[in-house]
């Protein structure tokens, strides 16, 4: 997708180009204070010492474009390192499996030996298995992985791994907690879990604000999340960084271990290869190994999307959705329920649409696995009314499902095309729970709230706030279905922050030029104007006098009126000719550019570090009412079951070792 213009200077040069952003507005010799689209400058000055550069092409840019690789090694060594995977503190269920790689960098993998010790504090633990996979993913790199590993019992374990070549020696010791989470307190069968995507603080209180209203300082009422019995908070950091993205933030929910930006289910290793990191047993893997429980996934994403897939899916890049749906196929980690957008992943390329480079065609694959099939709202209802299926898969889009205020409030033809019937997360976690209940060994279910997410990354807090109105809705359903139960377990939480804020309000019809003379902060603020006439919480019209101010903590240089977009337009966007943000020329035309604060590359607002609400009823809440890593919800879910995997595999230890020696000779190259 693109937006192109034709340029009104001929003068490219390099120090003309970006002059709205703050590169070009810094480098006049003086600062404008304004630049306003299609107004002129402010400064006249600054004006005639760098003429406005009009990129000939701008693009639409990926919010989650990025894909770092980093070949990361801790160790004692100098020229050489090694590392561990499971990194050092990992935490374990009893026979959760799991790979064990050591990776050892800058050696000569023609003389390197490894040697792997395993301990479990009173000695020699055996856990190893005699062969285990050697690869060389670079010229100055070696890799042992053993595959499947399970601890056996409950405990701390230390792995050390010593690494010698000719380039050098390197050593590392890491350290693994494993728990069991057999418990004699009241279990949980069922787990609904509810994710909000991006949902920070700012948008439950929009979304009580707009849904419940307020009066004299005092809601009216509160949200569905907001009465859960326990309420805590969440860290959010990866391994790699303290700024997280959608994939390795669920991947910890979804496994009880750490990950990196982009990756889930594994831990990064150093191979490009996105399949060839070393797994940890997903969610979706563990229950239906260990409990035969059936599992549900619905989101308002493509099903392929990060929080959907780190339910069941091991990969290094989340971009890699053929993959992902070849996962999703595997009867381990297959879904019973899938739900939400996503159809183009599914179709063979020779249809309109499809984003495959091959002729199969899942929608036929998962019938013939005994999936019920929609593809609309109305298709939905139909399935379900015909009598409940055992299992259901429902592609309503090609791509994501589109935000509730488009589909429900206002919506546009030329915004939906030809998806004008879609189900809302309401719908879709009814159908689902009809079908998960069937099983009588229970269910997890994971509903995702995508699009609060994805609307804050271009800057649109009435979209992100609708969204969290339909996600908590959906919260209000599994609650009614659970009420008169003993045995379900519900969790909403969020994976990462996001930059919005809610700072007082706007005003349209208040005086005042640029647009930001007309948000009101303190005393000015007042009370927002929004109408909920038919009672069904949402407002009926986003775009009200008095509407909610959004700020925003990071930004890219972007026009702001402040008001309600009547269509969701980008903040920014990408000069192909420079790779550089540009400010959307089309969006709030006339209106004053903010300068932002992010990288000069980057066209929306990024995820923030900062930590996000979880609230939990049902057994095993009240594990959820403190400060948790995000890698503890896993465990606390796990101990909510009661949960015992099996240890089956370890029933014969004798091929297993504590301590195995690696040689290059057994090293292959891997391209």
């Amino acid at each position: 997708m693109s937006d192109t213009q034709s340029s009104t200077n001929d003068d490219g040069s390099q120090d003309r180009r970006g002059f709205f952003t703050r590169r070009g507005l810094l480098g006049t010799g003086g600062l404008a204070t304004a630049v306003v689209f299609g107004k002129g400058l402010v400064d006249a000055s600054a004006a005639s010492a760098a003429p406005a550069y009009v990129p000939a092409q701008l693009n639409v840019k990926d919010a989650h474009y990025t894909t770092t690789f980093r070949r990361i090694a801790l160790s004692s060594g100098t020229g050489s390192a090694v590392k561990v995977l499971p990194i050092d503190r990992a935490k374990f269920q009893v026979g959760a499996k799991f790979d064990l790689r050591i990776e050892a960098t800058g050696v000569d993998p023609e003389t390197t030996k490894i040697v792997i010790k395993v301990s479990d504090g009173s000695g020699p633990a055996p856990l190893l298995a005699p062969a285990p996979l050697r690869t060389s993913s670079a010229p100055d790199s070696v890799e042992v992985t053993f595959k499947d590993l399970v601890y056996p019992a409950a405990g701390r374990y230390t792995i050390a791994a010593a690494v010698t070549s000719s380039a050098g020696s390197a050593s590392q010791e890491v350290k693994h907690e494993v728990v069991l989470s057999k418990t004699d307190a009241k279990t949980a069968k069922n787990v609904i879990f509810f994710l909000g995507d991006g949902m920070g603080q700012a948008a439950i209180t929009g979304a009580r604000i707009l849904s419940k209203g307020i009066t004299e300082g005092k809601y009216d009422s509160l949200l569905e999340m907001d009465t859960l019995d326990f309420r805590g908070n969440v860290t959010t950091s990866g391994c790699d960084s303290i700024a997280t993205d959608s994939a390795n933030s669920m991947s910890a929910y979804m496994t009880g271990h750490k990950s990196a930006v982009n990756a889930m289910g594994v831990y990064p290793g150093n191979s490009e290869d996105p399949t060839a990191s070393p797994h940890v047993e997903t969610m979706a893997e563990v229950l239906k190994r260990s409990r035969d429980m059936s599992i549900g996934i619905v989101t308002t994403a493509e099903v392929q999307d990060a929080t959907p897939a780190a339910v069941f899916a091991h990969t290094r890049r989340r971009s890699e959705y053929a993959s992902i749906m070849d996962q999703a196929l595997e009867p381990g980690q297959m879904p019973d329920v899938y739900m939400g957008g996503g159809r183009a992943t599914f179709l063979p390329m020779s249809v309109k649409g499809s984003k495959r480079t091959d002729e199969r065609n899942l929608v036929e694959e998962f019938k013939d696995k005994g999936f019920a099939y929609a593809a609309t709202r109305t298709e939905l209802s139909a399935v379900m009314a015909a009598g409940t299926p055992d299992k259901l898969l429902g592609s309503f889009h090609t791509g994501n499902l589109n935000v509730y205020i488009d589909r429900q409030v206002t919506p546009n033809p030329a915004v939906l095309g030809e998806f004008d019937d879609q189900p809302g997360l309401v719908e879709m976690t009814k159908a689902a729970l009809k079908v998960l209940e069937k099983n009588d060994k229970g269910f997890f279910l994971m509903v995702e709230g995508a699009s609060i997410d994805k609307s804050e990354h271009p800057l649109d807090g009435p979209r992100a706030v609708y969204d969290a109105i339909e996600l908590d809705q959906a919260v209000g359903i599994a609650k009614e279905w659970a009420k008169d139960r003993d045995d379900t377990l519900i969790v909403v939480t969020a994976d990462h922050n996001h930059a919005m804020s809610i700072a007082g309000t706007h005003t349209l019809s208040k005086e005042g030029s640029p647009a930001r003379q007309q948000n009101g902060v303190y005393a000015d603020a007042g009370f927002p104007t929004y109408v909920d006439s038919n009672g069904d919480g949402f407002p009926d019209d986003p775009n009200p006098d008095v509407q909610l101010f959004f700020g925003w903590s990071n930004h890219p240089d972007h026009p702001d009126d402040f008001a309600h977009n009547a269509v969701l337009a980008q903040p920014a966007l990408e000069d192909a000719a420079t790779g550089l943000a540009f400010p959307n020329p089309t969006r709030d035309p006339g209106a004053v550019v903010q300068i932002g604060n992010l990288p000069m590359e980057d066209t929306n607002c990024v995820h923030t570090v900062e930590d996000v609400f979880i609230g939990a009823s049902g057994p095993g809440a009240q594990r959820f009412s403190k400060l948790l890593d995000n890698t503890e919800v896993f465990h606390n879910v796990c101990a909510a079951l009661g949960l015992e995997i099996p240890t089956y595999s370890l029933k014969s230890t004798s091929a297993k070792v504590a301590e195995t020696e690696v040689a290059a000779a057994e090293t292959a190259r891997v391209s």
